[in-house]
């Protein structure tokens, strides 16, 4: 997709800091990071959300932020390591991305949850 950030990063159109690459998957650091060490994990074609891709890059993408995660871990000395994808409104690529990012305690990042109530839904899982 010729708009795509990620896609233009995977073709080598615009610059960024490359830190890993497969034949199907690219990974770079964050432009805006939560903390140094912070990659985003991408397929070089083009997927809009974890739901459009194969299962073959799901698998593929974790086991490649496994190994990303342990590098975090024993070159930053970090407390631990945080994933993250977002879909829909909430993926601020439009392109399936895969966050792999260091913590350490207290390092500001946080899960703000909702002030109300949560209450019982009924959904069918049948599709399973």
């Amino acid at each position: 997709m010729p708009s795509c950030i990620a896609c233009r990063i995977s073709q080598r159109i615009i610059p960024s800091c490359i830190v890993y690459e497969t034949e199907k998957l690219i990974c770079f650091l964050d432009h805006d990071p939560i903390n140094t060490g912070h990659v985003l994990i991408c397929p070089k074609k083009h997927y809009a959300s974890i739901t459009d891709l194969p299962d073959s890059l799901i698998s593929e993408s974790f086991i490649l932020a496994k190994k990303i995660a342990k590098h975090l871990e024993l070159s930053l000395k970090c407390d631990g390591v945080s994933l993250l994808q977002n879909n829909g409104c909430f993926n601020d690529l439009g392109h399936f991305h895969l966050h792999v990012f260091p913590r350490f305690l207290n390092d500001g990042f946080s899960w703000v949850s909702s002030s109300e109530e949560i209450k019982s839904i009924e959904i069918q899982w049948g599709f399973f």
